[in-house]
């Protein structure tokens, strides 16, 4: 599944403008010697950076080789889901669970496993879904320490995601403290350590305004990510919609009892074909209402738009489940219930994955790529073990239509990614680190703008607000700037200060202004919501020479309705 989807979206992962400047440039500028928090801000754990700095000390200025490592995570993380599920699920039905969640998770975009949002983020779940592997062999020294090798590892990537991985890990072997020491202690030590020696000669102020100890304050702009992501900027209205999801799923969870109930009592009579007919006519039904959705008719269009993503009642599902185990837990009681066979620790750490998209899980990336996998692969675990149970009540059947509709749910996605990925018009865009491919309008404004940088007479420096760092990857071209993105929060007053007072002593070459908006940190447009001061001494000191896509006009701001990319140059050079 996971080649299959990988083939059909091929190269179609990256979003220029939105993360991926960072993604690039940060590991792009530690390969060629500038230093992680003291002349690079970066607000996460060394791991991603320094892998893909690894790749790009290797490899040069890379896509295909970027992509191949972020391949090489998504597959690792992939296989510890599928070990996960086989422990869990008979062999076909592990299969399934993995599958779908392949295919409803992995392949979302922007941001998706084939070129994160953000590689420590990839890096970590990784990481603690090997944890669950090897945590949950047979105790031993040489499996504990495995399981606390991957929690450092989620700690130098994503610290928040590691410590809370080291929380689930220690409270679940709280019985056997000997355990605590290699999957807990040991890699917070060893973070505390790594942390402390990246971190020599660099002011606690510097760290908390531009490194890794930006989480113990976090500006109110990423605050408002997170919210906005988990649903709880608008709980009002995710709440309706979750009902909503659930209703939906009732009404599908009644035709499949039904059908069940029907052909057990058919199968009792001794009309055994009838009942087979009867389950026939369900999981029909159930490929009928999928592509209803999928391909629904003129007038249905716009209403069944409005049904949210079915996905939405998982992480609550899973954070219920985890609530569940707390108590039997806390008296010393086994597991029991329809996930009796999934330890603590997968449950638990598959609600903090939960937690992030709580109100708001669906079909887009970023974070539902990365956390949706796992609570996924335990929703369908409980749903088979529900089918199970009630197999003698409600039928023989129960569990195959449960089996059928996930089936038919995979096929619904998977027709979704294919209608995405090769349903709308790509565009081919070629650069000299490799080529990719974007939507239509996005592609034509990119490779203008890129063939429009490379012919300018200066060509060693380049930045650009509120993102540029696709643009000086691939062209070569390091900012004088120690910020690559220039979204809300990254900044201060002091901060911003700053970046205007490195842009009148060392000017880059070249400057993008791309219509990009901050959509979830609760100040759209830059320039005209934030970072004002550095646009204006930007629109002082530079001139246009080149502005390209829909939106481009003489007087294009930040903001506008229409996509657009400017280039400009220091009033005293001339353009290409």
């Amino acid at each position: 599944m996971f080649a299959l989807f990988a083939a059909v979206s091929w190269q179609r992962w990256i979003e220029p403008y939105v993360d991926s400047g960072r993604e690039l440039m940060v590991p792009w500028r530690l390969a060629h010697g500038e230093r992680l928090y003291g002349e690079l801000q970066f607000n996460h754990g060394p791991l991603g950076p320094w892998l893909a700095a690894i790749a790009d000390h290797f490899a040069g200025a890379s896509l295909p080789a970027r992509t191949a490592l972020a391949a090489l995570v998504a597959l690792l993380h992939l296989a510890a889901l599928a070990r996960l599920a086989r422990r869990w699920l008979s062999p076909w039905r592990a299969a399934l669970a993995t599958s779908v969640a392949v295919v409803t998770a992995m392949f979302l975009r922007p941001g998706g496993w084939l070129f994160p949002f953000s590689l420590d983020v990839a890096v970590a779940i990784a990481a603690l879904t090997w944890g669950l592997v090897f945590a949950a062999r047979e105790p031993s020294t040489a499996w504990d320490a495995a399981a606390g090798a991957c929690v450092l590892a989620a700690l130098l990537s994503r610290l928040e995601l590691g410590l809370a991985g080291a929380a689930v890990f220690a409270f679940a072997a709280r019985a056997r403290p000997r355990r605590l020491v290699p999957l807990a202690v040991a890699p917070l030590a060893g973070a505390a350590a790594g942390y402390g020696l990246l971190s020599l000669g660099i002011p606690r102020d510097t760290l908390v305004r531009d490194g890794w100890l930006a989480l113990l304050a976090p500006p109110p702009a990423f605050a408002n990510v997170y919210r906005a992501y988990a649903g709880l900027d608008r709980p009002g209205l995710r709440g309706a919609e979750l009902l909503l999801a659930a209703f939906v799923l009732l009404l599908l969870a009644c035709l499949i009892v039904a059908a069940s109930v029907a052909a057990a009592r058919l199968a009792a009579s001794g009309r055994t074909g009838a009942g087979f007919a009867v389950v026939g006519a369900a999981v029909a039904a159930l490929l009928a209402a999928a592509a209803l959705a999928a391909r629904p008719p003129a007038g249905l269009a716009d209403s069944l738009a409005l049904l949210p993503p079915l996905v939405r009642v998982v992480p609550l599902a899973v954070a219920a489940a985890a609530l569940g185990r707390l108590v039997p837990a806390l008296r010393g009681l086994p597991a029991r219930g329809v996930l009796a066979a999934v330890p603590d620790a997968a449950v638990w750490l598959g609600a903090v994955f939960a937690a992030r998209v709580l109100l708001a899980a669906g079909y887009v990336g970023p974070y539902d790529a990365f956390f949706l996998p796992l609570p996924l692969v335990l929703a369908q675990a409980g749903l088979f073990g529900l089918a199970d149970r009630f197999t003698r009540s409600l039928g023989a059947a129960l569990p195959r239509l449960v089996g059928a509709a996930l089936v038919v749910f995979a096929g619904f996605r998977g027709l979704a990614l294919v209608d995405f990925y090769r349903g709308i018009p790509w565009g081919r865009v070629e650069t000299p680190a490799g080529a990719l491919y974007l939507p239509g309008p996005v592609a034509e404004t990119t490779a203008s703008a890129l063939t429009a940088l490379s012919r300018l007479p200066a060509r060693e420096t380049l930045s650009g607000f509120p993102e540029a760092g696709f643009f000086g990857y691939v062209l070569g071209r390091r900012s004088p700037f120690p910020v690559e993105q220039f979204f809300p929060g990254h900044l201060d007053d002091a901060g911003e200060a700053r970046i205007v007072a490195r842009l009148r002593e060392r000017p880059p070459d070249a400057l993008v202004f791309a219509n990009v908006l901050a959509v979830g940190e609760g100040a759209p447009a830059f320039g005209r919501d934030y970072l004002g001061r550095l646009d204006a001494a930007a629109r002082e000191r530079y001139r246009t020479v080149a502005v390209f896509g829909p939106g481009a006009s003489p007087g294009a701001r930040i903001g506008d309705p229409q996509f657009f990319v400017e280039v400009a140059v220091p009033r005293t050079e001339t353009g290409p």
